[in-house]
This record gives C-alpha cells, sequence and structure tokens, in this order.
C-alpha cells in the first residue's frame, strides 16, 4: 500500500504521490484510449491493503464506502483486483469486508477459502469495442484470473490455518483457464503475484513463464518481487524477453511496486479464423510515477484525515537512546537495532512461558535483516539518531503484523538456521566480490543471540557455521533451547525449517510493539546489549559491502572490517570494501 507516497517510518516522501499519483496516470491514459477509439481496462495486482503504518491504521476502520482505500479503488473505477500475499496480513475478516465493499471483483484463484464470502476465484468483465474501419462497435467479454504464490501457505500460516488452501498455481489456471472460456471469456488477463526468476534462481512449479504458456491465458501482469518489466531490471533467460514485453510469448508487463509505475499493455485484436479474438500486436511499457506526476486530488482528498491521523500517533515520543541505532552494516556485523529487537522479543517470550517446564530452557532469540537496502534501495535502512525516540522509529522495526513465537529447538536445528542463515553470503573467490549473494534477499539471514558463532563465506553453503557455543561450551546436537522468532519464520518463510505444532511452546498474544519500547531502557548488565553473537571466520578475504551513503559517518563502527570507502554506484549504495 502506498496512497500518497509516504514513507511514515522516515516522515518523509518517497518521491512520488504514491496512488495519488498513479490516478493522475490512469486519467491520462483513458483519456488517450478515447481519443484513440480504443478501449480501457484497469485492473491492480495485489498488495494494495498492506505496507505502511498507513495500512495498518486503514485495517481498524469500519469498512465502509467512505473508507479511504475503498473510496479510492471505486473513484478509479477499476475494472479488478487481484490478491497479494500481503493483502491477507490483516486477516481475513478484514479482507471479506473490502471485497464486499468494493465495486469491482476482487479475485484469488488459487486461494480456496472455507467461507470466500465476496472474494472470488475468476470473473468476466465486460469491455466496449468501439466501431472501427466500418465495423460496429460489439462487447469484448474479458475473463480475469489471479493466483498466489504457493509459499503463501507458509508466510500467512496463522491466517490461513483451518480456514483455506492455497492451490498449485499451475493446477489451479488450467482449469480455471479452460472455464472462462467456456463462460464466454473472449480473452484471458492473469494477475500473477510472483515475479520473473533471475538468472540462477531457481525456477519453481509457479515459474512465470510456464504459467503464461497456459492454454487460454493472453496477457500476464506479474508483481511480488518489487522489480520493473519491461526493461533492464530483469537479465536473459529462456522463456524472457526484457526489450518486447513478453514472457513465453505472452504480452507482459510488471509495475514495480508502491505506486512506482504504471503498466500499459497497449493490444492490437483480431478475428482468428473461427471468429474469436486473438491477440496480433501489442506494445508493453512503464509510464514512470515521478515527483513531477501531480498527484489526483479525489485520492489525496480520500485519504487525507487518516494520512494526517497516523503521521500525528507516530509522532509520539516514546524512550530516548543516548546513541544512533542503525543497520547501515546488517550482515557485515550483528548490528545494535539487531540486539534491541533480540532483548524484545526475549522478554516477550519469558513473560509468555513463566510458570512452566519450557521456562526452564535457555532463551535464544531471532532477528532478520529486513529493512536492510537490496531491492528497496539505498534509502531503506533504519536509522534511529540519538535522542527522542518516535513511535515511528519503532513502526520501522516491525513492517510487517507478525506475532512473536517460542519454539524448542535442538542444537541440530540451531545449526541448520543458523546455515540456512549464512546462505545470503556471496561465495569468496580469489577477487573481491559483493558480501551478498544478490538473488538472495537480506531478510533471509537471521541473527541468532544467546549463542556465539562464526560464519566462513569461503566454505560451501550448508558448512559455513564454525565454533558455535552456549556460555563458553560447545553446543551439542541434542542440546536443548527455547527459540523467540516470528511466526513468518515459525512457519518456514524464507526457507527455513518449518516448525511442528508440537514444537511451538508459545504463540504470544503480546505485541513486540510495546517490547521494543519497554527495551529502550538502558540495560547495560543484559548479555546483548554489547556483545556480538558472531563474526566472520574468514581471515584474509576482502567483500564488498553495499549500503546507504547515511552509513560513511559511522564507519568506526565496522573498523575491525578495515572499511574502505569506494564510492557512490549509479543505483546510489555507497560501496565499501571491508576484510573479513
Amino acid at each position: 500500500m502506498q496512497i500518497v507516497g509516504h514513507d511514515y517510518v522516515g516522515d518523509r516522501s518517497v518521491g512520488h504521490h504514491g496512488l495519488a499519483g498513479v490516478a493522475t496516470l490512469i486519467r491520462a491514459a483513458r483519456q488517450e484510449a478515447a481519443e484513440q477509439g480504443a478501449a480501457c481496462l484497469l485492473l491492480d495486482n495485489g498488495d494494495l491493503l498492506q505496507g505502511n503504518a498507513l495500512g495498518d491504521q486503514l485495517a481498524q476502520m469500519p469498512v465502509t464506502p467512505t473508507h479511504p482505500l475503498v473510496a479510492c479503488v471505486n473513484d478509479l473505477r477499476y475494472d479488478g483486483l487481484g490478491l497479494g500475499n500481503h493483502d491477507l496480513d490483516h486477516g481475513l475478516p478484514y479482507l471479506r469486508a473490502v471485497a464486499g465493499a468494493i465495486d469491482m471483483p476482487l479475485i484469488s484463484t488459487n486461494l480456496h477459502l472455507t467461507d470466500p464470502g465476496p472474494l472470488r476465484r475468476w470473473a468476466v468483465v465486460s469491455c466496449l469495442l468501439p466501431a472501427v474501419g466500418g465495423h460496429p462497435s460489439s462487447t469484448l467479454q474479458v475473463g480475469l484470473l489471479s493466483v498466489l504464490p504457493g509459499r503463501t501457505a507458509i508466510w500467512n500460516r496463522e491466517v490461513l490455518e483451518d480456514a483455506a488452501e492455497i492451490v498449485s498455481p499451475l493446477e489451479s489456471l488450467r482449469s480455471a483457464a479452460l472455464r472462462l472460456r467456456a463462460e464466454g471469456a473472449d480473452l484471458t488477463v492473469l494477475l500473477a503475484h510472483m515475479g520473473i526468476p533471475q538468472k540462477g534462481e531457481i525456477a519453481a512449479e509457479e515459474d512465470i513463464c510456464a504459467l503464461a504458456q497456459i492454454e487460454g491465458i493472453d496477457a500476464v501482469i506479474t508483481g511480488h518481487t518489487h522489480l520493473r518489466f519491461p526493461g533492464a531490471d530483469h537479465g536473459p533467460r529462456k522463456g524472457v524477453d526484457t526489450q518486447a514485453g513478453t514472457l513465453s510469448n505472452r504480452p507482459a508487463a510488471m509495475p514495480g511496486f508502491g505506486g512506482s509505475d504504471l503498466a500499459v499493455l497497449d493490444l492490437a485484436l483480431e478475428r482468428d479464423a473461427r471468429g474469436g479474438w486473438r491477440v496480433s500486436q501489442h506494445h508493453s511499457h512503464l509510464r514512470d510515477n515521478s515527483a513531477q506526476t501531480l498527484a489526483d486530488p479525489v485520492v489525496l482528498s480520500a485519504a487525507r484525515i487518516s494520512h494526517i491521523g497516523t503521521r500525528k500517533h507516530l509522532e509520539e515520543v516514546v524512550g530516548h537512546t543516548g546513541t544512533a541505532l542503525h543497520n547501515y552494516f546488517a550482515l557485515a556485523m550483528p548490528t545494535p537495532i539487531d540486539a534491541l529487537t533480540a532483548r524484545a522479543q526475549a522478554e516477550v517470550i519469558r513473560i509468555g512461558v513463566a510458570g512452566t517446564a519450557d521456562s526452564a530452557l535457555p532463551i535464544l532469540a531471532a532477528t532478520a535483516a529486513h529493512t536492510a537496502g537490496g531491492r528497496g534501495g539505498p534509502e531503506h535502512f533504519l536509522h534511529i539518531p540519538p535522542g527522542a525516540v518516535q513511535r515511528r522509529h519503532i513502526a520501522g522495526l516491525v513492517p510487517y503484523q507478525n506475532a512473536v513465537w517460542a519454539l524448542r529447538i535442538t542444537g541440530a536445528d540451531l545449526r541448520r538456521r543458523l546455515e540456512k542463515a549464512a546462505e545470503v553470503f556471496a561465495p569468496l573467490g580469489s577477487a573481491t566480490g559483493p558480501l551478498l549473494d544478490p538473488c538472495r534477499p537480506p531478510f533471509h539471514c537471521d541473527t541468532i543471540y544467546g549463542v556465539t558463532y562464526a560464519i566462513d563465506p569461503h566454505r560451501p553453503r550448508g558448512a559455513r557455521i564454525t565454533a558455535l557455543s552456549w556460555q563458553g561450551g560447545p553446543v551439542e546436537p541434542d542440546q536443548r533451547f527455547l527459540l523467540a522468532t516470528n511466526q513468518f519464520r515459525a512457519a518456514g518463510g524464507g526457507g527455513f525449517d518449518r516448525a511442528p505444532i508440537a514444537n511451538v511452546a508459545l504463540r504470544s498474544p503480546l505485541p513486540l510493539t510495546e517490547a521494543l519500547i519497554a527495551a529502550l531502557a538502558p540495560s547495560p548488565d543484559h548479555p546483548w546489549s554489547s556483545a556480538h553473537p558472531w563474526h566472520f571466520d574468514a581471515t584474509g578475504a576482502q567483500a564488498v559491502h553495499y549500503t546507504s551513503p547515511g552509513a560513511l559517518p559511522f564507519l568506526n563502527d565496522i573498523a575491525h572490517l578495515s572499511p574502505d570507502p569506494r564510492g557512490i554506484t549509479a543505483s546510489g549504495f555507497a560501496q565499501i570494501w571491508i576484510r573479513l
């Protein structure tokens, strides 16, 4: 979600006006289509309900026609909305309420709900084709399909458990596409909330190129990975034409993220030998929603009160820090933000298991490297300057509705988790290269507090963790711990082991937000306040760490890595050579 183009954590513009700017592009595109005598459909490919603090606030409001999100999509007259995995984050009741309040179908073909309410598996919408070249006007029936990644069943396990099933995208689309044709669809557009695999990434069952090949699908809108298509964001790969904008020869587009772009698919149609419609030509392109794009006044008006209220709520001072808290060097070393989050999670679990047999187990805490650059860009880092800590800073530490869970694990389980986390590091060679594997998101790495260990990126994946110890002694495979983590990781998110139900000691109802505020209080006696649980074990190796230019005043924090700044990249990252 990005209605007005505001970063609520940094309390600044994101560089464009979000949906308010896209709305201006939409109205201009519709006007162009009308002038050219062309028909026009408007579609969205998901993650519309969640993504920032405003989305969290809107999820607490009654869903009526004046609900800002409902008012915006109804005013823009969308023809259909697909579902993204984050649209499930606020729960199924909210999702059903939104589906019932909007004027267009909300669709997910492979989400099978016990109680779907107004949600649809597919839809057929009518589109008036104007009279052209002596041919009379006619009505085109356009089928709409939408699929979620299969891993949504893992990511949103807490929401979907006993209430829904995520079916294979490939199988669900094969049957649904044929059914739409039987119901009279002339063309079918697939809204696939999944990305285009990059070179080196493993193409799964839900490989978008395989989905695009399904009989009956004529055009594809992709998403989820926050990239753009067509264009330079994707490299050459079988079935992917980054210039023509096709996937398996089907017209396709991916419009960035957070309202960064409007994707336009121009389709020229002609009759086939059986009298049906087919796509004869196409042009796929993106229209940039820049800072110069004027904000649509209707969208701004719909969101104004909630936007102001969210900012005011986030201005509240909730604590104080005597030093800067940042994660500019996340994945080059454990950061103070990691330590703060770990202390908060551990306290939530300590309170939750008090008086039970699990209270005797040593508590460990896992923190993910979220908001640490990557595809989010050089501004996608956390920095809390010395002084007052506002609620907006805490919101940056908890970007998703993610409950704290406690898992009973063994030393063997712990090692597997650490090895999985260490997979984000690129293999080190003789030449200096990037510290991180660009195909692996930073948030796939966890730092685990309560033990100490070393990471050697020279070694093959699966064998990179050395010197794993607890309280000075080696961790034994059968040693038992209680791990504080989030529900996403507990469910297997990021490729980690999915915790068996029997090993879940606690699903805490306590909000992590308040625990983080409590953890801001000085606690010099806490063993995790200043200790670093891990370090690199790769003497003499050198790598390049990409971070925000805002990190440059804090190079003393990584003095032990002999930082050597080497300028700013074309994409805005500071590149710092470090010795491991």
